[in-house]
């Protein structure tokens, strides 16, 4: 049987191709979700496409939709149930990246690194403005400890730090082996950590979950990190919290709008923003493609699924 997979976001050419290999017929772009869908067996999209309720009414033949990366809040689960239609994703391709990526916006706030270069490239030398703050010794509270968490934890223990954390869905001791020393709540978090760093999906539990009580509870000049999902972080409660001065800066890679535009968040001083830009990497990018295909053509083949979400 010939299968018609739709791709509806782009995705790296090793992941097409191996689908065309297997003998899948491939639509891409604007094609595969206007006037090829109500075609398709399967449908691919990163976080850009959002796959509701009606676009999976139209998609009678649909069988299965993949996340070319880990959330999945930009496709609606109900719907997709209720129709019988399965959700994969591809949850460990991207983790060194992410990671990285969270380390990278840690050091950049830690050291005014984009404030200073741009300043460099207007042939300024302000050597004095850039005092920035050391990382070895301080404590990074994690809010949830995934593989992602659990790999940013490494690459800060190897700078030095404390790492805390707090995840409701695993154990003390889950925890521990993650390389943390958990902790019993999120307020215990807030009194401990120097640096707040996001890892948890969004879901109506998480929505604006780090807000004004979270920011009162934190210490003063604390650096948050978001490298998850926009919305987790409530974006006026965290503007507030550095006008006050409680958050020294904030490295943001998600938001809640996608793209913010130039708002007040994104152009203050003390916040380094970057596109979504955390999975990103060459590697990272040609792993997900694979993964996802080969996690598609399982659920149209009848194959083992290793990461269905419905």
């Amino acid at each position: 049987m010939t299968y018609l997979v739709g791709i509806a976001d782009p995705i790296h050419a090793s992941g097409v191709a191996w689908l065309e290999e297997q003998g899948a017929r491939v639509v891409q772009g604007e094609e595969a979700i206007g006037p090829r869908l109500a075609e398709l067996d399967a449908l691919i999209v990163r976080s850009r496409t959002k796959v509701t309720r009606e676009v999976l009414e139209r998609a009678v033949r649909l069988k299965v939709v993949g996340r070319a990366g880990v959330g999945v809040d930009n496709i609606d689960l109900e719907a997709a149930r209720a129709r019988g239609v399965m959700v994969v994703n591809a949850p460990q391709a991207t983790t060194e990246a992410v990671a990285e990526h969270t380390i990278a916006l840690l050091f950049a706030v830690a050291r005014s690194i984009p404030q200073a270069d741009a300043s460099m490239k207007q042939g300024k030398w302000e050597k004095k403005r850039f005092v920035g703050v050391e990382l070895a010794g301080r404590t990074l509270g994690l809010i949830g400890i995934g593989r992602i968490g659990a790999a940013v934890a490494r690459r800060a223990r190897g700078l030095g730090m404390q790492v805390v954390a707090y995840d409701p869905y695993l154990n003390p001791e889950a925890i521990r082996e993650r390389g943390a020393e958990p902790v019993a709540s999120l307020e215990d978090l807030y009194a401990r950590a120097d640096v707040v760093s996001v890892h948890v999906p969004l879901t109506e539990e998480t929505r604006g979950l780090v807000g004004r009580d979270a920011f009162a509870r934190m210490k003063e000049g604390v650096i948050l990190l978001c490298t998850a999902r926009g919305g987790v972080v409530d974006e006026e409660a965290l503007l507030e919290a550095l006008e006050s001065g409680k958050v020294y800066g904030a490295g943001l890679d998600v938001f809640a709008q996608e793209p913010p535009g130039a708002t007040p968040l994104v152009t203050h001083p003390r916040v380094v923003a970057t596109p979504h830009i955390a999975a990103q990497t060459r590697e990272a990018q040609a792993r997900v493609a694979l993964d996802i295909a080969q996690e598609v053509w399982a659920a149209l083949t009848g194959g083992e699924l290793r990461w269905r979400v419905v």
